[in-house]
């Protein structure tokens, strides 16, 4: 018999047995089938499915009664959900589900595959830069040291190291950071190019392209976090069969949670990081309008640069006995600073028995206003800049050595190197040979410059010192806050690594050049033989350099014995006393 009851699309079924039960291709399954009523032989309806969607061809009567069927059977929290909006309803399916895992898809591995290489690459570079503190490798050293690209290939390093840590599970705060992150970036490159000193320190081709890079990567764990998201959203919309909107709505678990906050405490650190140095670039753009007193000489065939000041032009009284000329070599402090309190003030007292010598001073490489010179950098290679300086700028003696602290360890090569066109040394509290190898070679000593320069591009001390401590522009240079920079802890650094190999040799090579008879004057702090153990023994030593010691003077002052009036006038006496007794040799030979 042929059912007239209408199936689910319009059609009337009919009665299969005629084509041995296989419905016509061209008409729908019927009701039986389709949404699984029963019919009797004569069309009876016997049951009915409860949800069964709307029928074909059904009145608006029809529609009705189903909408407020479903309406009636639909839970409060479900309608509710529905009220609102798809997008905010729940989707309860967690996010280790290999389902919703993104690393399922091609591009995606890939993504991750590049930026694994590209953390290889972060720190093979970054090994390459450390390995050149010691021993600089070509085109990879900076006028100002390597520190600031040092810090900047570790950002980027800790910047993929934890974006691939949670690379499957990103966040909308990871990609804040980074954006953020980028922006900052991007003001640092500006400044470090634009600003004439930070362009020749911070600047070169190996700085530009390490700042590209970094920006680089953080650009790229912004694009890979973005990819990510969106790949796992589309994932859970194939799922669900519903769309979500722009965030995965798939459930963390605690062990997910914990490692999100790990990399939101890491990122939020790296953008601190990123900030500082920003400051810290800012404060040193600042600073570059002080300009050095003196002049920059290209040395090491245009390698690097140092500074060098004289107060005044050359001027010989006679070509037979030509004036001195005091050649100051700095310590603890700088030579600028040497100079200021010291030299500066006894020439312009008329009263001073130097009043009217002519003096100059340079700064070591990677002091004050000097660049950084490649590494390994002894006393020695640091007399030979010096000498190529002024052989360039036509200073050629004879000289005055007038040293304080460590400077006397340069001061004793170069006297050693310069012996014909010397008149005699005035050390002032200077280092002996032991103690200079004992101190200033200590491997704790060499650390603790190193440590403090790879944090110096922070520039933390820098600025706490001039906000609260009253730093200015000439103390972050070359005064009482210049270890804040990273050339000067480089400068140190490299003079411990040296100073038990190449500087111990070169000044005992030193000792044996000397002339026996090189008029010398040692003045001595009475406050550093109280409070040091051994240093009345090195002065005694220093006193024994050469046969012809003019004179040996204890001062009741500090370590920086010129900073009391006493002490400065001593110095000047023993200035005026080998200038004196050097014309009067000359007086003799004639």
């Amino acid at each position: 018999m042929v059912s007239t009851e209408p199936n689910n699309m319009g059609f009337f079924s009919r009665d299969n047995s005629r084509n041995g039960g296989n419905t016509h291709p061209l008409e729908p399954a019927s009701t039986a089938e389709y949404d699984g009523s029963v019919t009797t032989s004569g069309g009876a309806h016997q049951q009915q499915q409860q949800h069964s969607p709307p029928k074909y061809g059904s009145t608006d009567t029809d529609a009705d009664h189903d909408d407020n069927y479903e309406d009636e059977h639909t839970p409060d929290h479900a309608r509710n959900s529905e009220d609102s909006g798809e997008e905010s309803a729940p989707l309860l399916i967690s996010a280790e589900d290999p389902a919703v895992n993104p690393l399922k898809h091609f591009k995606i591995r890939t993504l991750r595959r590049l930026s694994l290489l590209f953390l290889v690459f972060s720190a093979i570079m970054y090994f390459l830069f450390l390995v050149s503190m010691f021993f600089t490798i070509p085109k990879l050293n900076t006028h100002g040291g390597n520190y600031y690209v040092m810090m900047n290939m570790l950002i980027a390093l800790g910047n993929l190291a934890i974006s691939l840590q949670v690379f499957a599970i990103p966040t909308r705060s990871g990609r804040i950071i980074n954006f953020i992150m980028i922006g900052f970036l991007f003001l640092s490159f500006i400044l470090s190019v634009s600003v004439n000193k930070l362009r020749h320190y911070e600047g070169n081709v190996l700085a530009i392209l390490v700042n590209l890079w970094v920006i680089f990567t953080a650009a790229w764990v912004l694009l890979c976090n973005l990819a990510v998201e969106r790949t796992r959203v589309s994932l859970e919309e194939i799922i669900s069969g519903r769309r979500h909107g722009t965030g995965s709505r798939a459930q963390r678990s605690c062990k997910m949670w914990v490692s999100l906050l790990w990399a939101l405490v890491v990122f939020s650190l790296i953008l601190a990081m990123v900030v500082l140095i920003t400051l810290s670039l800012a404060v040193d753009s600042y600073d570059s309008r002080i300009s050095p007193p003196g002049e920059y000489v290209e040395v090491e065939d245009n390698l690097y640069r140092i500074h060098i000041y004289c107060n005044r032009p050359q001027r010989n009284v006679n070509e037979t006995t030509p004036e001195p000329t005091i050649l100051l070599e700095a310590g603890s402090t700088s030579a600028e600073v040497f100079a200021r309190e010291w030299a500066e003030r006894e020439v312009n007292d008329g009263g001073s028995t130097i009043s009217d010598m002519r003096y100059c001073y340079w700064d070591r490489p990677g002091i004050a206003f000097s660049d950084n010179a490649p590494s390994p950098m002894s006393a020695g290679m640091a007399i030979d800049a010096l000498s190529d300086g002024l052989n360039q700028i036509g200073e050629r003696g004879p000289w005055i050595l007038v040293s304080h602290g460590v400077g006397g360890i340069y001061s004793r090569i170069f006297a050693s190197r310069h012996a014909g066109d010397l008149y005699g040394l005035v050390l002032v509290d200077t280092y002996n040979t032991e103690y200079f190898t004992d101190n200033v070679g200590r491997s704790s000593r060499g650390f603790g410059y190193w440590l403090h320069g790879l944090v110096s591009p922070l520039g933390i001390d820098k600025q706490i010192g001039w906000i609260f401590g009253g730093r200015t522009s000439e103390d972050r240079i070359f005064g009482r806050s210049q270890s804040t920079s990273g050339k000067y802890n480089l400068a140190k650094f490299q003079e411990q690594v040296a100073a038990r190999t190449f500087t111990k040799n070169e000044i005992l090579a030193a000792s044996e050049i000397l002339p026996e008879m090189t008029p010398i004057a040692v003045i001595s702090s009475q406050q550093m033989i109280e409070d040091k153990a051994g240093w009345a023994d090195y002065q005694r030593e220093l006193s024994q350099l050469s046969n012809n010691l003019v004179t040996w003077e204890i001062v009741e002052a500090p370590h920086e014995v010129w900073r009391d009036d006493e002490g400065r006038r001593t110095i000047s006496r023993a200035v005026a006393d080998l200038r004196v007794m050097t014309g009067m040799v000359a007086d003799v030979e004639m």
